[in-house]
């Protein structure tokens, strides 16, 4: 399958997820070549779609395609949302030891969230009409390959006294101009918890970031 076949296929697609995701990921494997799961795994373990697994927090699911070593899909149907397709795949992560990429997907667009041990997590998103070019299709292939090209450069540890840095620069620069250090630091600490509330998908969409 070409990606020009592809994108002809999904593009404006607006059934169920459960009539459509499985299709899907089966054209994936098409467009780049990749071996479909009943076509290397036999029992279902390590490449299969609706991999059960145990929900951090409690209870039972599954994810809808997984490779291990690899990664974990959830998908939804075209127009869903995202941000708790994320959440869901995310209770499953751990139960699935915990693969280096983390994928949702509502047929128009694919999120690639890495999730590699002590880094910062990188999203990649492809949406459907830009599937084609060079550096998404590469993008592609490292997920079913090589998700190694995917890790990021940059530590937790590395961000983290990054952002104190700056936290400490603000701080300084707000008391120089005659803000009460209290105050400095009830509003620094205000700022913190929006920046965790943003990540965590407590705020919608980058609401804080984009009001800054």
């Amino acid at each position: 399958m070409t990606p020009a076949q592809f994108i002809a296929k999904w593009a404006g697609q607006t059934g169920t997820e459960r009539a459509l995701y499985q299709q899907h990921f089966l054209d994936l494997c098409e467009l780049l070549d990749h071996p479909k799961p009943a076509d290397i795994d036999k029992d279902g373990s390590d490449f299969c779609f609706e991999k059960g697994a145990g929900k951090t927090g409690g209870g039972n699911g599954w994810a809808d395609v997984f490779k291990r070593g690899h990664f974990a899909i959830e998908y939804k149907g075209p127009g869903r949302d995202l941000g708790k397709a994320l959440q869901q795949v995310q209770r499953y992560a751990l139960a699935l030891d915990n693969p280096p990429l983390l994928v949702v997907c509502d047929i128009q667009t694919i999120q690639i969230h890495t999730n590699f041990t002590n880094t910062v997590s990188d999203v990649h998103t492809i949406a459907i009409d830009e599937l084609a070019t060079p550096a998404n299709l590469a993008k592609l292939k490292a997920l079913f390959f090589n998700p190694e090209q995917l890790k990021p450069g940059r530590t937790v540890t590395a961000i983290t006294e990054d952002a104190a840095r700056h936290f400490a620069e603000l701080a300084d620069t707000l008391r120089a101009d005659g803000h009460e250090p209290h105050a400095v630091a009830h509003f620094l600490n205000q700022c913190l918890f929006a920046c965790f509330a943003e990540d965590v998908g407590l705020l919608p969409d980058r609401l804080f970031t984009r009001l800054l």
